[in-house]
């Protein structure tokens, strides 16, 4: 039976190499994890930008990031079962090879 802690930290790593470990290095400063703590499992994400961060207005506000919707065109996902470590894959949108 694995702890979150583990599974955590299983899940983060089947991520990045689902998107490519070079890739999220490349990219580390506009990229961001994701992690929580369900019943069974574990989830984690990771998502990626290749496009530097720019601000935009939301209302009469700045905010100093990436557009909501432009924020993560890459992304990979995943639960990590505690009692298994079976990993099971939910959404991913990988960077062409």
């Amino acid at each position: 039976m694995l702890t979150f802690e583990e599974a955590r930290k299983i899940g983060l790593d089947a991520c990045a190499e689902k998107l490519g470990r070079e890739f999220v290095r490349k990219h580390a400063k506009t990229s961001s994890t994701a992690y929580g703590d369900a019943e069974d499992y574990a989830y984690c994400f990771i998502g990626v930008s290749d496009q530097p961060s720019k601000p935009y207005r939301e209302g009469d506000k700045i905010v100093l990031s990436s557009a909501p919707e432009d924020q993560f065109p890459y992304m990979a996902s995943c639960n990590v079962w505690y009692d298994t470590g079976k990993i099971d894959f939910l959404e991913c949108i990988l960077p062409a090879v």
